[in-house]
């Protein structure tokens, strides 16, 4: 608990692994004991921010030792191992090792867990590991995180939502994706998304609506759902990532 909660202040991340607690932090993640697991799990997530401790804890077996909890019975420890990996996958080598190790589908199972924390770092992850990687889309799409994601998207909290919306957009990228955002129901809870109040909904709906009408078969769909005059709104929202993207989208459904 200790380290845990020093791990949260920012000159303390770089201090923890700078004195060597990195290396016994992970050997503790095998202990047998739960709240050694526990607290070892959410120091590392905190210390994961810090760019450079991304790699130490890589390099030190964090990613084998973090996967291992994802399948653990505690959803706590399940939603701290989601977020260190999470936190490791902005790394792009850590990117690399988390994708061979076979971590997707492990993660995506952490979808449909009932422990929002679970849910919102398991999203994260996938969103890191799927943004600009056209391979990890596929792999994001093919372990089905499609259904959960638009579960999510209509039935969590805003926060909640975002966060799904922003990992649909991240594997959106690929035209086979979108077809399969459509065809699992994903268009009408992104217009509604679109319509709330809440800044970052309105952000990450209507980038994964630009990115989705990119393709020209979800165009008439986005205009059945009412999307147009809601995009026109944004336009007006003072946001910048929310006037692009509505713009964008706009754009792209003028398309013919």
């Amino acid at each position: 608990g200790a380290l845990w909660n020093l791990a949260a202040n920012e000159q303390n991340k770089f201090a923890i692994a700078q004195a060597g607690a990195i290396q016994p932090l992970v050997a503790m993640l095998y202990s047998d004991v739960r709240e050694a697991q526990l607290s070892a799990a959410g120091a590392l997530q905190n210390l994961c921010v810090n760019a450079s401790n991304k790699k130490t804890v890589a390099a030190a077996g964090g990613v084998e030792a973090l996967m291992m909890l994802l399948s653990d019975k505690d959803r706590h420890v399940k939603a701290k191992a989601a977020g260190a990996l999470q936190s490791l996958a902005v790394d792009e080598e850590n990117q690399k090792k988390i994708k061979s190790l076979g971590a997707i589908p492990l993660i995506t199972k952490l979808l449909s867990s009932r422990t929002p924390e679970v849910q919102s770092n398991a999203a994260g992850a996938l969103h890191n590991l799927a943004v600009n990687d056209e391979e990890a889309q596929e792999a994001v799409a093919t372990a089905g995180a499609i259904p959960p994601l638009i579960s999510l998207m209509q039935n969590a909290s805003p926060d909640l939502q975002a966060k799904a919306a922003a990992t649909v957009w991240s594997i959106a990228g690929r035209e086979d994706n979108r077809k399969r955002i459509m065809e699992s129901g994903g268009i009408a809870p992104l217009v509604k998304m679109i319509q709330s109040n809440h800044l970052d909904c309105q952000s990450k709906a209507s980038g994964a609506i630009r990115c989705l009408t990119m393709s020209a078969f979800t165009r008439p769909e986005f205009e059945k759902a009412g999307a147009i005059p809601h995009l026109v709104v944004l336009l007006s929202s003072g946001h910048q990532e929310v006037t692009i993207n509505a713009a964008g989208a706009l754009e792209n459904l003028g398309c013919r």
